[in-house]
């Protein structure tokens, strides 16, 4: 499959770009070009300029900040078909993050002036980005106020699900492994906890069946009880 072709069904698959019409895509695909990064590489920095937006077509990323004392706060883990530096085409503001490639990564990037000019020409582009971001918007709002009402073992499920959804590997019955390598500090720093007290969830959650760890891949073994927290 030609890298257009790869870069269109992944646009498609994405939130972002979902549900634009076949056309609109593929001159989307047309004018984007391959970026690969090793594994810990930064794409990009809290404070950079904008210059465009990146689609994902294999591999993962992190979403990460540093506070005042140089501390790493990663906020989220971004895979497959998700799209990000997408605000910076629309406010043309510096960047609200750091990017870092957690392992081998592969992107397609969309450059400013390439976005301009195809939206130029298909005006529906940012009546449905609008639509997105406002969507996104909302459920930022959402994560915030859970983030705000639920216990840490609330929080945690609600973070082991979200994993689940970008970096999923469904396995027999409901189980689904999440195949990417998240140590305790990553899931700490996700759900505003100390690592000793999601270290204690993760284990009573082991004890009870609820998760296992497959070769250092945490596995959800029963992802019902997870939604029932949250």
């Amino acid at each position: 499959m030609s890298f257009e072709m790869i870069v269109k069904q992944s646009l498609s698959s994405s939130v972002l770009f979902e549900g634009l019409d076949e056309r609109t895509l593929g001159k989307l695909a047309s004018v984007m070009r391959p970026v690969s990064l090793k594994r810990n590489e930064t794409l990009f920095l809290q404070d950079d300029e904008p210059d465009g937006c990146y689609c994902v077509l294999e591999g993962a990323l992190k979403v990460s900040i540093i506070n005042e004392d140089g501390e790493e706060t990663i906020l989220a883990a971004l895979g497959s078909s998700d799209i990000l530096g997408e605000m910076g085409l629309i406010d043309d503001a510096p960047r609200s993050a750091n990017i870092t490639a957690l392992k081998v990564t592969k992107l397609a990037f969309l450059s400013g002036p390439a976005f301009t000019d195809i939206a130029g020409q298909h005006p529906q582009i940012y009546r449905h980005l609008l639509r997105i971001v406002a969507k996104r918007l909302r459920i930022t709002n959402d994560c915030f106020q859970i983030r705000q009402s639920m216990g840490l073992d609330g929080r945690l499920a609600h973070t082991l699900l979200r994993l689940a959804d970008g970096f999923g590997n469904p396995l027999d019955g409901e189980r689904v492994m999440i195949f990417h390598k998240f140590t305790q500090s990553d899931l700490g720093d996700m759900v505003g906890a100390a690592r000793e007290n999601v270290s204690r969830q993760l284990n009573q959650w082991c004890r009870d069946g609820v998760l296992s760890k497959i070769s250092g891949y945490y596995c959800i073994e029963n992802p019902q009880f997870l939604h029932d927290l949250t």
